[in-house]
């Protein structure tokens, strides 16, 4: 009887029913053949392709925080100019 393997890919965030976040949870895909390496050719394409789309989604929520930030940095300083400060 063949064992069952999986391997950790990411981290992700998940939403819980109250509407708080549970950050950190590990992400694992599984893997049917074990090479000598550990991971044969067509589960490390697949991990690839996961880890790119959530390297590719956490940069947008980046992006989307830095900018968020910058926006209300911007409306304090014209709040300040405005006060005549």
């Amino acid at each position: 009887m063949k064992g069952e393997y999986y391997q950790k890919v990411a981290f992700i965030g998940l939403r819980n029913p109250d509407g708080t976040m549970t950050f950190n949870v590990p992400l694992y895909v599984k893997i049917t053949e074990v090479d000598k390496n550990g991971v044969p050719e067509s589960q490390r394409d697949l991990m690839t392709q996961i880890s790119e789309i959530m390297i590719k989604r956490y940069e947008k929520q980046i992006s989307a925080y830095f900018t968020s930030l910058k926006k209300g940095e911007d409306e304090n300083e014209t709040s300040i100019v405005s006060d005549g400060v």
